[in-house]
């Protein structure tokens, strides 16, 4: 053992009394820490079901995948994962769904239309609309939104395939609108 100009003991030796002494302070320790440790993970687990549902919304509670409640606005509460899962849908917002175009960018695919004189219109149609049933809008399809465009758009191509082309731009343009 070699010791340097400040009297003090090697480095290494002060290194494994420190980590000596660190070993035995956990050691007592631990068995005291394990359970508070443990109580600390369970309750921030069960404080994970807690949840906001904003006004103008729902939440649809589902216990292991099948819907058991529906939640009013405020602070809820649902049992933590893997046995409940809260969704929350807007019921008061109004949504809307283009079809023809996005924003100011035209979809050609979708807004040639033809009539039943054979020509060629272009059609534009904004469908707005809420959420009656948050339950049906959740479960029944996997992307209601794709579906209600593509169900605007097959109803908007028959009513057009059953005009002429007078008919579509300027007789019957209110019922093509409705």
């Amino acid at each position: 053992m070699k010791s340097d100009q400040y009297n003090q003991p090697p480095l290494d030796q002060q290194l494994a009394e420190q980590f000596e002494r660190i070993s035995k302070t956990l050691t007592r320790l631990l068995p005291k820490l394990l359970p508070i440790a443990a109580g600390l993970i369970v309750v921030l687990w069960l404080a994970s079901g807690i949840y906001s549902v904003n006004p103008g919304h729902v939440g649809v509670v589902r216990t292991f995948g099948k819907e058991t409640a529906r939640t009013a606005p405020g602070l809820n509460y649902r049992f933590p994962w893997p046995f409940q899962r809260a969704d929350v849908v807007s019921v008061e917002q109004i949504r809307r769904i283009e079809v023809g175009f996005r924003g100011a960018q035209r979809v050609q695919e979708e807004a040639l239309m033809l009539t039943g004189d054979e020509n060629i219109v272009e059609a534009q149609i904004v469908v707005q609309y809420r959420v009656a049933d948050p339950s049906k809008f959740l479960f029944r399809l996997r992307e209601p939104e794709v579906a209600l465009g593509a169900a605007t758009e097959v109803a908007l191509r028959s009513t057009v395939g059953s005009m002429t082309i007078d008919q579509v731009m300027i007789e019957e343009r209110a019922k093509v609108q409705d």
